[in-house]
């Protein structure tokens, strides 16, 4: 398993560096071949060719070869499988297409089911309604949150990073095909169903997609930031109300789960203020200027909809947040407020440094994946309101996703958990390499399997010194009962964090087994009575600082 996560960390880094090096010499060669008179064809895979003759080449055969074997070794399918999908793909999932999926949000392939090939993931895009399964050559995190949108869908969402099986998928391009899911294995084979077949057994887009969704209204608010005992229903979201209800040290006596490697003193919530509701309201009113071009703004999102054409329609989105962001005054009344809430952390964020954060979280109402998915459930427009939730980013060793209930299985006996060096934004943005994973049993001593060791090259940290602010989204459309809504919003952070590549050799979570084992049994443990205090299976996020677990945010799970 160690070397498996080795091998990655090197398959990594090699793609990065050979992607950079093609781009590299592309560059010239076309400026070059363009004043020459060159024909297009001979310069046009010039970077591609570059990259073939490099001695990395050789290196990317060997890791070919070699990953299958070693992946074999560590009990390991060459497949990753982050979402079961429906058993109707077993019949006929629908004919495959080779595309970006982030090239084709907003549309709909309900009529004509599509199995998508997405040699990458962002994270953060959307499943358009009629894509059966989507399948990268890329890793996918079981917790982030496309595979979480995924399983409540009833999308399959697999990864293939063999080479040689990636390139065999790809070869099946406008095949129709039927998947079977054994165990760790995808298997995909031709179809003798034709398409008309493929859409009666898919039925209509379900999950993500639910109508007639109700969203919880706005209550009336005075003040312009709230704290933690004014976190109230209809005042700020589920982000914020959670934080004050998790009373850990009580609950982990009252419920009996306080054990030797668990002690009060290690559990914390960071400190945290928020801007309820009524705020982004109330600082539009103040700004009449700003007002009308929101409302000339929203008009003309409403016409290019109409429209059907899916590039106006991202171009008026970006207009709209744009004159949110950057056009939107502070209120004057607002300023005190919000010096006293950016005071209380320390640092050197300054209010308006804060208020341009808030702006972008308020502004992120007019995402594309947001804005689509309002239009699909049903949601108007003045229905969804956004609160913003500023707290103390955590200079975080290592960041945790914690499910309290399998997310493939279901299995609410077992507690699924990703890991990460650094802050969690590597974990929920599935970004490349994988975390360290684990099942632990509900069972004394949380009994654990290491699914996958940590081979993510790049970490992300607070700036060094004084601390900084993350404004987090906390609207009344995410965290709903069946709706993985989670990352429709923007969350930003005041100053920007810090890139690092992450030294495994270094990183005591890949080379002490011991010491690994406990930190998975503490955090069973948290998860367990978490889930016990919120009396439902749970999703959670948090890091660790040295010897101390700080919970984030935790939030009812969507289960499939």
């Amino acid at each position: 398993m160690t070397m498996d996560a080795a091998l990655e960390s090197v398959s990594l880094a090699m793609e990065h560096h050979m992607d950079q090096f093609c781009e590299l010499v592309q560059y010239p060669a076309d400026v070059i071949g363009m004043q020459a008179e060159c024909d297009d064809q001979y310069i046009l895979n010039f970077g591609e060719e570059c990259v073939r003759g490099h001695s990395m080449f050789a290196v990317s055969r060997m890791l070919g070869e070699t990953r299958p074997t070693v992946r074999q070794a560590a009990e390991r399918s060459a497949w990753n499988v982050a979402a079961l999908g429906g058993p109707e793909i077993a019949l006929h999932a629908g004919k495959v297409q080779v595309v970006s999926l982030e090239d084709i949000q907003g549309m709909d392939y309900s009529d004509a089911p599509l199995v998508v090939l997405s040699a990458k993931l962002g994270g953060l895009e959307d499943i358009p309604p009629g894509v059966v399964a989507v399948i990268t050559a890329s890793p996918v995190d079981l917790l982030s949150h496309i595979a979480i949108r995924a399983r409540q869908m009833g999308v399959l969402l697999a990864a293939m990073p063999d080479p040689a099986g990636w390139a065999e998928l790809m070869g099946m391009n406008g095949t129709d095909v039927k998947i079977d899911v054994v165990g760790d294995e995808v298997k995909v084979t031709e179809s003798e169903l034709g398409v008309a077949a493929s859409a009666s057994v898919a039925g209509p887009p379900t999950g993500q997609y639910i109508e007639g969704l109700t969203l919880t209204p706005k209550r009336p608010c005075e003040e312009w930031v709230v704290g933690p005992e004014k976190y109230q229903e209809g005042i700020v979201g589920a982000k914020s109300a959670s934080l004050s209800s998790l009373g850990f040290s009580t609950t982990l006596s009252t419920f009996g789960l306080m054990s030797e490697t668990m002690k009060q003193g290690d559990l914390k919530v960071p400190s945290s203020s928020a801007l309820p509701f009524a705020a982004f309201e109330r600082a539009l009113l103040a700004d009449e200027d700003t007002l009308d071009k929101v409302a000339l703004a929203t008009a003309a999102v409403q016409a290019a909809d109409d429209s059907g054409d899916a590039a106006l329609r991202r171009d008026a989105l970006e207009v709209l947040r744009d004159v949110v962001k950057f056009q939107l005054k502070m209120p004057e009344d607002l300023a005190a407020p919000l010096q006293q809430a950016v005071a209380a952390y320390g640092g050197a964020c300054t209010v308006p440094g804060v208020y341009n954060a808030v702006k972008a979280v308020w502004a992120s109402k007019w995402n594309e994946r947001a804005y689509l998915s309002r239009k699909a459930c049903g949601v108007d427009e003045e229905e969804l309101h956004m609160a913003t939730l500023l707290m103390e980013v955590v200079p975080a060793e290592m960041a945790f996703v914690l499910h309290t209930a399998n997310p493939l299985t279901g299995n609410q006996s077992e507690v699924f958990g990703e890991v990460c060096v650094g802050l969690g934004e590597a974990l929920v943005g599935n970004e490349p390499g994988s975390a360290l994973s684990f099942v632990a049993t509900k069972a004394k001593g949380f009994p654990s399997v290491v699914k996958s060791l940590p081979s993510k090259p790049v970490s992300h940290h607070p700036p060094a010194g004084a601390p900084t602010i993350i404004a987090r989204s906390d609207s009344n459309g995410e965290d709903l009962e069946g709706f993985a809504g989670a990352g429709l919003y923007d969350s930003v952070v005041v100053d920007e964090v810090e890139k690092k590549v992450v030294q495994y050799a270094d990183e005591w979570i890949v080379w002490d087994a011991e010491r690994r084992t406990q930190l998975i049994a503490k955090l069973a443990e948290l998860a367990v009575a978490i889930e016990v205090e919120m009396k439902a299976p749970q999703d959670i996020e948090g890091c660790i600082i040295g010897d101390d677990i700080y919970v984030l945010q935790s939030r009812n799970q969507v289960l499939h």
